[in-house]
């Protein structure tokens, strides 16, 4: 998985629109066509980019219909700084088990920092005896504390995930219908405004202030505010 063309496909709006939509459920090609308003041969185009990068897949029903959804769990992480530019991703382990980590990709020195001027006549000084070995030898102790986070990072991330699946299994287990299950899968990622929800979700934000104030009615979700959480 090619971290620097993946980041690339995410720099369209529409694309991050399928991804968003397919990390609520599956959805098939003319419902999801529908739901984000577009051409169908765009929503083809974006689902064949999305799908040759791995990031999405799809599959059958009983009914033979051909339902789409996100392929595994991804994460893309870009690092930039007045020395350097990369971009990597990797997919988060179970916690216990070892960390598959992919190589960063194109990592860049955009500059070298310049030297301080010697005093004039001075000549440059020598370098003290194990100086610069000791310098290295504190990078890589620092490469070995940025892995040991990382892979601690990684570990949050893994339970975080296996957190959401067992939600939205739970939601889609005692949901009414799909849209009710879109809506709690939605408000999974934090509080949000009925017309936020709305927009996410690509349903009008009357028909979602009536869905919320029905499940508040049910105890599912309550309004702190302005905002509904559950």
């Amino acid at each position: 998985m090619d971290p620097v063309e993946i980041l690339d496909i995410l720099g369209n709006e529409n694309r991050r629109r399928i991804l968003q939509l397919l990390s609520c459920r599956p959805f098939y090609f003319n419902e999801m066509a529908k739901r984000l308003d577009l051409g169908p041969k765009a929503v083809i185009d974006h689902l064949e980019m999305l799908e040759r990068a791995g990031l999405i897949e799809c599959y059958r029903d009983d009914r033979r219909r051909k339902y789409f959804r996100i392929a595994e769990n991804v994460v893309l992480e870009v690092a930039f700084s007045p020395h350097s530019y990369g971009i990597r991703t990797y997919r988060p382990q179970p916690p216990g088990r070892p960390l598959r980590r992919e190589a960063w990709g194109d990592r860049i020195p955009d500059r070298t920092p310049s030297a301080p001027e010697p005093p004039a006549g001075s000549g440059r000084r020598d370098l003290r005896p194990n100086e610069l070995e000791g310098i290295c030898s504190r990078l890589r102790e620092l490469e070995e504390e940025r892995l040991r986070l990382r892979g601690l990072l990684e570990e949050i991330a893994s339970e975080e995930m296996a957190a959401r699946r067992l939600a939205t299994g739970l939601i889609v287990e005692s949901a009414s219908d799909e849209m009710e299950a879109e809506i709690l899968t939605a408000l999974l990622s934090g509080d949000s405004g009925s017309e936020a929800l709305a927009a996410r979700l690509g349903i009008p934000a009357a028909v979602v202030e009536e869905r919320l104030r029905g499940l508040a009615a049910q105890g599912k979700v309550q309004k702190r505010g302005e905002r509904w959480t559950i």
